[in-house]
């Protein structure tokens, strides 16, 4: 806290990381969820014959597909972002040792 009282602001470094902390436990989530639902579909499938399955069934795998290619989506959009934040933060700590004049190049 500074003296008025007013929160001492973070670094962007710091604010990168903790973006990508969140992004990466995010990530861990969706991946179970994606597993948990492939696990689902696949019991779905292997219960019953193709020509053998009720409207119900059929309306459950249609389901369980549907919540597959969500889960597919919100991984690959956890990925676009992670790599958004990772060139973020590599831009800003190239940005830092070329201030501090530590630029390796």
């Amino acid at each position: 806290m500074t003296a008025q009282g007013q929160p001492t602001p973070i670094s962007e470094r710091v604010r990168l990381v903790i973006e990508l902390t969140w992004i990466n436990s995010e990530h861990l989530r969706s991946k179970s969820r994606f597993a948990g639902v492939e696990i689902e579909l696949e019991s779905a499938l292997a219960a019953s014959r193709p020509e053998a399955r009720t409207s119900l069934q059929l309306l459950r795998i249609e389901m369980l597909r549907d919540q597959l290619w969500e889960a597919d989506r919100a991984l690959s959009a956890l990925e676009e972002e992670r790599a958004r934040l990772e060139a973020a933060l590599a831009n800003a700590e190239a940005a830092t040792r070329t201030a501090h004049g530590r630029d390796p190049r």
